[in-house]
């Protein structure tokens, strides 16, 4: 039993759950109303925390482990090249008992979230649904990132529907396009880098397999194009300050330090610094005052890749 739960953990590759989590967030900060232009000072005490959040975010944290069980038994193929040490590939983690804990854990939050409101269900579907096509056309070059992008991004509006207990707004659905959709395509296509020759093997196709100098471009595109965006359609002082100022360095940073590992090909650390980057992007574009909780975050990212120091998982 304590191996099977050592294995899962593992396989659930906990310091993504910051990912999700952070997106939750940002549908938190949508519906509660922090970008009402009548409210200009928001700060991290002014956010009216309720445990409703807390189970929201919880739920966010957990979803990715739950899901990515069953992305592992799906990228078995690849991942005997790419990562043959991982539970799944090597044997070690049984994929009936695996599946069985992750479709609890999905029962789960779907129980929850439907007492919570029925809309939850609409975008815990939704995002399933896309998480699946992204299965299915991860051979499609730009159009598996979209796919997976938007899948993602169903967190933030599962998180306005549990919270605001109605469907999002048209105004929250832009939101969510416009700016947080671009930042998990990013997040997907840098993880790419890592997997060109199991990706090359099992057919495939990324910009990354084909197009190496675009693939590059893009990634320097979406890290550095934002920043300027943000500042040009600044209307709310959320947007301005010390605080994104703040946010703003550690992307630089950030993107700095992932570019840097890409060109060493330490794709590793590449994955690590991949991952912080997007909980970087999500805090600048949904919340900058919480620029506290994003350091916190990038220190337990990091802190938790310590756990997956082989290469090879």
């Amino acid at each position: 039993m304590l191996k099977f739960i050592y294995n899962y953990l593992r396989s659930m590759r906990l310091y993504y759950g910051f990912v999700t989590a952070t997106t939750v967030l940002a549908g938190l900060c949508l519906v509660h109303g922090t970008y009402n232009e009548l409210k200009l000072s928001w700060t991290l005490n002014d956010f009216p925390w309720t445990l409703r959040d807390a189970a929201l975010l919880a739920m966010g944290f957990f979803a990715w482990g739950f899901n990515q069980i069953f992305s592992d038994w799906c990228d078995r193929k690849e991942d005997a090249i790419n990562a043959p040490h991982r539970p799944m590939v090597t044997g070690a983690l049984k994929p009936l008992p695996a599946f069985a804990v992750s479709a609890a854990g999905l029962a789960a939050i779907a129980v929850v979230g439907f007492l919570m409101s029925p809309w939850t269900l609409v975008f815990l579907a939704l995002g399933g649904a896309l998480n699946i096509a992204y299965s299915l056309l991860k051979r499609v070059p730009v159009l598996n990132c979209l796919v997976y992008a938007c899948a993602i991004s169903c967190c933030a509006l599962f998180a306005i529907a549990g919270m605001g207990e109605r469907c999002p707004t048209p105004g929250e659905f832009g939101f969510v396009a416009v700016w947080i959709v671009p930042v998990h395509f990013l997040m997907c296509h840098n993880s790419y880098y890592k997997d060109v020759k199991g990706d090359r093997a099992a057919g495939v196709r990324t910009l990354q397999t084909h197009c190496p100098k675009v693939a590059v471009a893009i990634s320097l595109l979406l890290m550095l194009v934002p920043l300027a965006g943000l500042k040009l359609v600044a209307r709310w002082q959320c947007w301005t300050g010390m605080p994104w100022l703040m946010l703003s360095m550690i992307v630089g940073l950030l993107s700095g330090l992932f570019l840097l590992a890409l060109e060493a090909k330490r794709y590793h650390r590449a994955t690590s610094v991949n991952c912080q980057l997007c909980v970087a992007l999500l805090h600048i574009q949904s919340f900058p005052q919480s620029w506290p909780v994003c350091l916190a975050s990038l220190v337990a990212i990091q802190l938790l890749f310590l756990w997956y120091n082989d290469e090879k998982e």
